[in-house]
């Protein structure tokens, strides 16, 4: 009879762990595959929809020139003011007009002669305010009073138009992407011989927003007739990684 010590069994225990795990390791590598070698399609998918803008928004502003810093600054708050009264009478809510900028600037005047220095010779001062117009069958009426109000130093730097809830395109442009991407992910797998599997991830890769037309630039002074506005159509595109199975 062979008595083992205890140093022995823990000898013995360890080599029977490394033979056990070596052979699950030999099962594993002849009858199955490692997750991160799975065969998968990874493809992108894109939706478009389109849909009629319902806002425009504008930036309105007056450049007025004086001999000294009160008169100009004066004389521009007088003529912002009017211009957005005159938004607020078309049926723009006042909440919907936000200042954008004041400032105010010395002007020089050319030196009078050759090593001559240039001397202030008056202030100009600039008052900016943005316009939101949520009904466009107010629009042009808006833009026509406002400018007219503000006179000849009034400046309409742009006009543009935006979907003032887009979620319901959103989903519609979700939805035509996912199915693009499958139809694509789909056609891939029947030429590689493979039927397509789950989803395995979905990643948004990006959102663009096309607007509709800007007016860049209006006259310096404007009629009281309305502005003609034509907001066309606004294309939302969405874009979408999915990486599909194959199987």
């Amino acid at each position: 009879m062979v008595v083992q010590t205890p140093t022995v069994l823990r000898v013995t225990a360890v080599v029977a762990a490394l033979g056990a795990a070596a052979a699950l390791l030999a099962g594993c590598s002849a009858g199955s595959t490692p997750v991160d070698q799975a065969r998968s399609v990874t493809v992108v998918g894109s939706g478009k929809v389109t849909g009629v803008p319902d806002t425009l928004s504008a930036t309105i502003g007056v450049e007025t020139q004086a001999a000294d810093v009160s008169a100009a600054i004066n004389d521009s708050s007088a003529t912002i003011s009017k211009i957005t009264d005159a938004a607020v009478s078309a049926g723009v809510d006042r909440k919907d007009i936000q200042t954008q900028q004041v400032s105010i600037n010395p002007r020089y005047s050319s030196p009078g002669a050759a090593g001559g220095t240039s001397t202030i010779s008056g202030y100009e001062a600039t008052n900016t305010v943005s316009i939101k117009v949520r009904d466009l069958g107010k629009a042009s009426k808006v833009l026509g009073d406002a400018v007219t109000a503000g006179g000849n130093s009034t400046r309409l730097s742009g006009v543009s138009f935006a979907i003032d809830d887009d979620s319901a395109l959103m989903r519609n442009a979700r939805d035509a992407a996912f199915a693009d991407a499958r139809a694509r992910a789909d056609q891939y797998a029947r030429l590689a011989g493979d039927k397509l599997g789950r989803a395995l991830v979905i990643t948004e890769t990006n959102t663009v927003d096309s607007p509709g037309p800007t007016l860049r630039r209006a006259p310096e002074a404007m009629a009281a007739a309305p502005v003609p506005i034509e907001p066309g159509q606004q294309t939302l595109t969405y874009s979408v990684s999915v990486k599909f199975a194959l199987t």
